[in-house]
């Protein structure tokens, strides 16, 4: 005879839950690792890097230069303001503004570095020539009258200078290269000296240029390579004496035609020439099997990271004399987040006091998981800076503003569904799961869609808006760590408290009654049914 196998009970209610402490660990560890690297990194500022509205900025206005003296056309501005907008984002130069001025382009950037404002517009052709003859640039002393119409040549006279260069520099291929020899000797190198061919030279012919540091002067023959068969460029040090230099890679043609050219030409130089300066001139040391070639020049780091984003992007579709670069004031900026940051501390002093009139006890715990969430924030943004150039702007603070706030509306969340269990009739520290089983779905649930509608922002948008939405993806997905990891482990600390799970010290006293008139209710009627049953 078998025994009836006695069906297994299933346990009610929520999912056992983890130690509040182990969450609230794990945080306070996330956060001293956090603030231990703004501390002990870069320098050890505990300030974030301010966009141009902020802490001011430098600008540089772009002249346009076309070889036939015309005004450029709005196709080749809007073309050249979006390669320059690429080359921002390359470099990672956050809160820059890239404006179409008549048929200027005006470059602004953050900080008082005028000198990446005016790389960022250069033309960056870049050419592989071979050398012919190089010797010692000598230098060419200018009267003042040659300085006099220099500073005064017009965008009128600019093409006729880049003609008469070409006449005196350049020749075509097969011609008798006496002239250019001589002329060698003529080429003002010094640095700061005035280029009319600047960017603007014939490819297909010879050409004398100068090096990028004014030392040598280059008799090069036609290009062998143009730049836009780079299929991409890099920053990287060399292994054996750890120089910076720049690692091209080609494609189509270019990509067969290199190792053939150089196992062809060993022992000769040949010159990689940007905006018709040569910028290195290497011997061939022997057949380069690989696709690829390194540029290098006595490259800084910043240096050669500009030259690699310029190259990557492609060149511009017209030459650019830069201007002198002039300081943005921030004045206007810092009244604005003046006005801002008391509206926001008002804002949030007033919503503090609504939840500690309202919620009592839940309101200090609101208070200070948003005290938390506000240092995690802030150590975040000054690391992003350093890494990634993030710059913080008035658009990215009210981001961060909208953020909080709705870091708060989770917490809103969570304390509603703990007085709807125990509107149930349930005690408060057995609310407290079965209110969070229910909440986090729609926490998660409200910060995916604003997560989603900040990267679809982030995506189309441009400029200052791109920072509103970085920072609010920034604190949608810091308030779900500050929900999870502190907010949620604290209510269970305070549930098992016998102090604060007291209806008077913790703001649920009226939900409390109406929960105790429900439990009376319930025993009433189950005593009521008992007594029918007895009779």
């Amino acid at each position: 005879m078998t025994t009836p196998r006695r069906a297994s009970a299933k346990r009610s209610g929520p999912p056992r839950e983890i130690p509040p402490w182990r969450p609230l660990t794990a945080f306070f560890v996330l956060l001293a690792v956090v603030w231990g690297l703004v501390f002990f990194t870069g320098g050890g500022s505990a300030t974030p890097k301010l966009g141009i509205d902020l802490q001011g900025g430098t600008r540089v206005t772009l002249t346009a230069r076309t070889p036939d003296g015309k005004p450029p056309s709005r196709e080749q501005l809007d073309q050249a303001k979006q390669i320059i907008e690429q080359r921002v984002n390359g470099l990672g130069v956050s809160g820059s503004e890239v404006v179409v001025n008549g048929n200027n382009l005006v470059i602004t950037v953050p900080g008082d570095d005028g000198k990446q404002a005016r790389s960022l517009g250069q033309t960056a052709r870049l050419f592989v020539r071979p050398v012919e003859n190089v010797q010692p640039a000598t230098p060419q002393p200018k009267t003042e009258q040659q300085k006099q119409q220099e500073e005064n040549q017009s965008d009128e006279t600019s093409a006729a200078a880049i003609e008469e260069q070409r006449k005196l520099r350049q020749a075509p291929a097969g011609a008798n290269l006496d002239a250019l020899t001589a002329q060698m000797a003529k080429m003002d190198c010094s640095p700061g000296a005035n280029d009319p061919l600047l960017g603007n030279d014939l490819p297909d012919q010879y050409l004398v240029a100068c090096s990028q540091d004014g030392k040598e002067v280059y008799l090069l023959g036609p290009e062998i390579i143009d730049g836009r068969d780079i299929k991409n460029a890099t920053a990287g040090t060399t292994q054996q004496a750890g120089a910076w230099i720049v690692q091209v890679e080609f494609k189509g043609e270019a990509q067969k035609f290199w190792p053939t050219y150089t196992g062809q030409n060993t022992g000769k130089q040949t010159a990689f020439t940007l905006d018709t300066k040569v910028v290195s001139a290497p011997q061939i040391r022997g057949a380069i099997t690989t696709p690829s070639t390194e540029i290098s020049g006595n490259f800084t780091q910043q240096e050669s990271k500009d030259l690699a984003n310029v190259l990557k992007y492609g060149s511009l579709p017209l030459s650019f004399e830069a201007s002198d670069a002039e300081t943005v004031s921030a004045t206007l900026g810092l009244a604005s987040l003046q006005a801002g940051l008391i509206a926001g501390l008002v804002g949030l002093i007033a919503v503090l006091l609504y939840a500690l009139f309202y919620y009592r006890m839940l309101g200090i715990l609101t208070m200070l998981s948003l005290v938390l969430s506000g240092m995690m924030v802030y150590g975040i943004i000054i690391l992003l800076g350093r890494w990634i150039g993030f710059t913080l702007d008035l658009s990215g603070i009210a981001g961060l503003i909208i953020g909080i706030g709705m870091t708060a509306d989770s917490f809103v969340v969570y304390f509603e569904r703990i007085k709807d269990e125990m509107r149930e009739g349930r005690s408060f520290r057995s609310a407290v799961p079965r209110g969070w089983a229910s909440a986090r779905r729609t926490i998660w649930s409200g910060n995916a869609v604003s997560f989603i509608a900040a990267v679809v922002i982030y995506v189309l948008a441009i400029g200052e808006v791109r920072g509103f939405a970085f920072t609010l993806g920034l604190t949608t997905i810091l308030d779900v760590v500050v929900v999870f990891l502190v907010t949620h482990p604290l209510v269970v600390l305070a549930s098992r408290s016998e102090f604060l799970s007291r209806p008077k010290v913790n703001g649920l006293g009226a939900v409390s009654e109406v929960a105790r008139q429900r439990r009376l209710s319930a025993r009433t009627v189950k005593v009521e049914a008992s007594e029918g049953t007895a009779k």
